[in-house]
C-alpha cells in the first residue's frame, strides 16, 4: 500500500464523520488525507477532481440518495474505486447484499477500531485491484478467442473453394476419361476424391468450432418429433452404413420436445457416423428415443471396438482424436465437442457407456421443454 491514501468519506452526519476521520488520524503508515462529502453529488464531483480519493467510504443513507441506490450510482460513477461501506444497519445478509452490488467490504458504525479501519482499506484496495486485473484478463481472452475464430472462420472459407475445385478435378476425371484410366489411377482419383470429402468435413467442423467456442450456437426454439429427426438421420447414415455393410435400425417410441430440428439432428449425425466408423460388416447399429422421468433419450449404440480409456477421459474436448475407423477413417476430434455444446445449448447433457471390445453406447438427454432456455 501506498504511503499516503486520500479518502473521500460521504456521510451527512458530522459526528459519524467525526468519528471515521479520528480512527484515521491513528495512522501514521499510511497517512491518509481526508475528505468529506454530505451528498451524493458532491461526493461524485470529488472524483472527477485531479486530486480525486483512492477510496470512498460510503454511508448509505444521504439527503440525495438512499440504500442500494446510493451504492449503485456510486459505482457507476467510480467503477475502479474501492468502496466501504459505512451503515448503522448491522444485517449480514444487506453486507452481502452490499459486497455482490460492488462494494469492497461493510462497516458497522460504532463496532469498529482504527486498526479495523485501516486493514478493511488495505484489503479493499487489494481486491478491487485483483478484480480489475481479472477483467482485464478476460477481456485479453475473449479478444484473443475472437481472434482466433475469425481466423478459422477466413482459412475455413478461402480453402472451401480450392479443396472443391480438386474434388470436382477429380470426379471429372473419373467420368471422361473412366475408359483410358489405368486401376492405379483410378485408385489415386478415389484417394483424392475422398480426402477432398474429409477435407471439407473438417472445414465444417471448424466453422462449427469457431461458433460454439464464440458462444454463438443458436437454438430454433420449436416443438419437434424427435422420431422424426432420428428416422431422418438414419436416412442420411444409411449410405455410409451400406458402403461398410452394417445394419442401421431405429427402435423409436412417440416423443416430443423443444429444441432445434436442424441441431439434433446434425448431433445424431455425428453419433451414427461414429458408430458406422468404428463398426464391421453385419455389425448392428440401433438408433433410439424414448422418455423417461429425466426427459428424452436418443441414444445411439454399436457393437465396434470400444474407446480406450484414455481418450474417454477427454472425450469431450476439441481436437482430441480417437482410433482410426474399422476402413480407415480419420477423425479430426471436434465432432463430440460440438455436439456436446449443441446439447448444452438445449439444456441437456450427453452421456457415454463403452467397454472396449464390445461396444459403445451414447445417450443425448434432452429436458422435456426448457422454455426458461429461450
Amino acid at each position: 500500500m501506498r504511503e499516503s491514501l486520500r479518502v473521500l468519506v460521504v456521510d451527512d452526519n458530522p459526528g459519524d464523520a467525526e468519528l471515521i476521520a479520528v480512527a484515521l488520524a491513528e495512522s501514521t503508515l499510511p497517512e491518509f488525507q481526508v475528505s468529506f462529502a454530505v451528498t451524493l453529488v458532491e461526493a461524485r464531483c470529488h472524483l472527477g477532481s485531479s486530486n480525486g480519493p483512492d477510496i470512498v467510504l460510503l454511508d448509505l443513507s444521504l439527503p440525495d440518495a438512499m440504500g442500494e441506490e446510493t451504492l449503485l450510482r456510486m459505482r457507476e460513477a467510480a467503477p475502479s474505486l474501492p468502496i466501504i461501506i459505512m451503515t448503522g444497519q448491522d444485517d449480514a445478509l444487506f453486507a452481502e447484499r452490499t459486497v455482490a452490488l460492488g462494494a469492497q467490504d461493510y462497516l458497522v458504525k460504532g463496532y469498529f477500531t482504527g486498526p479495523m479501519l485501516w486493514r478493511a482499506i488495505s484489503y479493499a484496495i487489494t481486491r478491487i485491484n485483483l478484480m480489475l486485473e481479472r477483467e482485464a484478463l478476460v477481456k485479453d481472452l475473449r479478444a484473443t478467442v475472437e481472434m482466433k475464430n475469425k481466423l478459422f472462420g477466413i482459412l475455413a472459407h478461402d480453402l472451401r473453394n480450392p479443396i472443391g475445385a480438386v474434388s470436382g478435378y477429380a470426379e471429372f476425371l473419373e467420368m471422361t476419361e473412366e475408359n483410358s484410366l489405368s486401376p492405379r489411377m483410378v485408385s489415386s482419383l478415389t484417394a483424392i476424391r475422398e480426402a477432398a470429402s474429409f477435407m471439407n468435413d473438417l472445414i465444417e467442423e471448424v466453422l462449427e468450432l469457431a461458433i460454439a467456442d464464440a458462444g454463438d450456437i443458436k437454438v430454433n426454439w420449436q416443438c419437434i418429433n424427435l422420431v422424426a429427426v432420428a428416422e431422418e438421420a438414419v436416412a442420411i447414415g444409411s449410405v455410409a452404413a451400406e458402403k461398410k455393410q452394417v445394419h442401421l435400425i431405429v427402435d423409436a417410441k412417440p416423443a416430443w420436445t423443444e429444441g432445434d430440428a436442424v441441431k439434433v439432428k446434425q448431433v445424431l449425425n455425428n453419433l451414427i457416423c461414429n458408430a458406422i466408423k468404428f463398426s464391421s460388416a453385419g455389425d448392428v447399429v440401433t438408433v433410439s428415443v424414448s422418455e423417461d422421468e429425466g426427459g428424452k433419450r436418443l441414444s445411439v449404440s454399436d457393437h465396434g471396438s470400444g474407446i480406450p480409456p484414455d481418450v474417454m477421459a477427454n472425450l469431450f474436448k476439441p481436437f482430441v482424436k480417437g482410433k482410426i475407423g474399422t476402413a480407415g477413417e480419420r477423425s479430426n476430434g471436434l465432432g463430440l465437442y460440438i455436439c456436446s455444446r449443441i446439447v448444452e445449448a438445449h439444456g441437456g447433457r450427453i452421456e457415454v457407456d463403452s467397454k472396449e471390445g464390445q461396444g459403445t453406447t451414447f445417450v443425448v438427454i434432452l429436458p422435456d421443454a426448457p422454455t426458461s432456455l429461450r
